[in-house]
């Protein structure tokens, strides 16, 4: 058919000393809301077992799920902080940090969209069964399997 496109690489680029300071401000930043969400991540995650053992069997599921997302998100997010901040302390090399950082962002955002339209999703149907229920309730019919009591 034809040969193959030429491999391109990447050019050296070094960020002047006001980029990396705005660099370094948003890798603090990154990893301060990392380390934040991983330590509310594991305080839900003691409370969906306090939650369990206690018996409130669909607000400890609730929580271990909150606990895992909020997990995931401050992995992604440190991940992020990490790579921008040796983007700002080597030389040499910043392209490649820049990208492993733009890398961690597209999956943490990702995931948070997924979260998002999940929760509107779930949020959506909540607010149906409910008004369903209520509406089901003063005309004297049940909630169908036990939505609402």
């Amino acid at each position: 058919m034809g040969k193959p496109p030429p491999q391109t690489t990447r050019q050296a680029y070094e960020f002047s000393e006001k980029d990396r300071d705005s660099l370094g401000a948003l890798a603090a930043s990154a990893s301060f809301v990392g380390v934040c969400l991983m330590l509310a991540g594991m305080l839900m995650g003691v409370f969906a077992m306090g939650a369990l053992y206690a018996g409130f069997t669909y607000g400890g599921i609730g929580l271990v799920g909150a606990a895992a997302t909020s997990v995931v998100e401050a992995w992604w997010t440190m991940s992020a902080g990490r790579s921008f901040s040796a983007l700002v302390s080597t030389r040499g090399r910043d392209v490649d940090h820049l990208m492993a950082a733009a890398a961690q962002l597209r999956r943490l955002f990702g995931f948070a969209r997924v979260v998002i339209i999940a929760c509107a999703v779930l949020g959506a149907a909540a607010a149906t069964g409910f008004f369903w229920c209520n509406v089901a309730a003063d005309r004297g019919g049940r909630c169908p399997a036990g939505f609402w009591r």
